[in-house]
């Protein structure tokens, strides 16, 4: 049933980590090029939640490989959300989307769907919204559904299909920069986030030697401190604050302390949520419209550094510069491996799994094995955080 389907992938975002050993996998089936075994003939394919690097670079797969099979793919450019408009929101991709250029663009040309799409529809009820969603791919004789995901958004898909039946083969790809979907090593966009956010970071420490200063950085991850760590160790950081670890005062002024005694100037690395080093609260701010969200953090230690040190201490927020801009190429590569893998995966009668990235190989991680898992998180026993602090980095207290 679509409902069991899609339910089980769209939740696949939920925290903590585990092992692949932990997980029975299935094989991802070859169907090579040429070869659909299960007459698919058409699937629809959508970018859920926050854009980020590589998403265009996964759509070509999906279109190149589907043309392979003599399979034509539709963009649901709104996501769900979109099929539930009168007419569905729902267009045929062109030759133009399997373009080379795809490769180094950024954010998603299909556009993205996010949970402020849903407001569109609010006043639906579920078995309202759920019956113009199968109406709609039935309509359109739609045979299958990759999407892309990683985000909140999922979730309120989830709930919105829950309802719906119609046994549509449904496959994930796991992206975020946040880098916290469980069972994959990676998800797309985060090695590009991390290089743009460790160049911001080496950057800033030209201007910190040349005016004596402790400048803070703040990073995206949300919960999540994967993306700080990974760019604060890449971008030489001597301080990387994480969520999964609290910050202990005196340790970090007695830190700073040294370093700046020793090269008269310090950077630090922060994850826009962390928990204050002053109240121990977690770091949000209050946007103009009102709403609440992570960050402030990088602020806030600024103060505190340069409050108890008398130090002139900045702070540098990146912001959305971490999910926009072309891809690296480690991130080109999974984006395309991975999409050419969904429609395989799709075309070879696979269904309910999610395109997992395990180093060596992709697996087929069976939904029912990831949804209401916990994202992932780091651990004390994390390598890089390991190495980080064997160097002398602190990273906040692991007790």
């Amino acid at each position: 049933m679509l409902t069991t389907t899609i339910f089980t992938l769209l939740l696949l975002n939920v925290p903590q980590a585990i092992s692949f050993s932990a997980l029975p996998v299935v094989p991802v089936s070859p169907s090579g090029a040429g070869q659909n075994p299960n007459t698919v003939s058409k699937i629809g394919i959508l970018t859920s939640g926050g854009d980020c690097p590589s998403l265009n670079a996964c759509i070509r797969a999906i279109l190149k490989t589907a043309d392979s099979k003599d399979v034509q793919v539709f963009g649901l450019p709104l996501g769900f959300p979109g099929l539930i408009q009168d007419p569905p929101e729902v267009f045929q991709l062109d030759d133009t989307y399997a373009s080379t250029t795809m490769l180094t663009k950024g954010g998603s040309r299909l556009g993205g769907s996010v949970g402020s799409d849903y407001k569109l529809i609010d006043s639906l009820s579920l078995e309202e919204k759920a019956f113009r969603i199968s109406s709609a791919l039935e309509t359109l004789e739609i045979d299958g559904i990759i999407a892309t995901g990683g985000d909140t958004s999922m979730n309120l898909i989830a709930q919105m299909l829950q309802c719906a039946g119609g046994g549509i083969p449904f496959i994930g790809i796991p992206k975020s920069i946040d880098n916290d979907i469980p069972s994959t090593i990676y998800s797309l966009g985060f090695q590009s986030a991390v290089a743009g956010a460790a160049n911001s970071i080496a950057a800033v420490r030209d201007t910190a030697e040349s005016h004596r200063r402790v400048i803070v950085v703040e990073c995206m991850g949300r919960e999540a401190g994967f993306l700080t760590l990974h760019a604060g160790i890449a971008g030489g950081a001597d301080a990387i604050l994480l969520p999964e670890f609290p910050v202990n005062n005196e340790e970090l002024l007695n830190h700073i302390q040294a370093i700046y005694k020793k090269n008269k100037c310090a950077v630090v690395a922060v994850s826009e949520a962390i928990s204050l080093p002053t109240s121990g609260e977690m770091s949000k701010y209050t946007t103009a419209d009102g709403k609440t969200r992570l960050g402030g953090s990088a602020e806030a230690i600024a103060r505190f550094i340069s409050e108890s040190l008398q130090l002139d201490a900045r702070h540098v927020v990146l912001g959305h510069t971490q999910r926009g801009g072309s891809p690296n190429a480690f991130d080109q590569v999974m984006a395309t491996t991975l999409g050419a893998h969904a429609v395989n995966a799709i075309c070879g009668g696979q269904t309910e799994v999610m395109m997992s990235w395990n180093g060596t190989h992709v697996e087929a991680i069976p939904l029912d094995k990831v949804r209401n898992v916990a994202s992932k998180s780091l651990s004390p026993d994390y390598p890089e955080l390991i190495a980080a602090q064997s160097m002398g980095i602190y990273c906040g207290s692991s007790l």
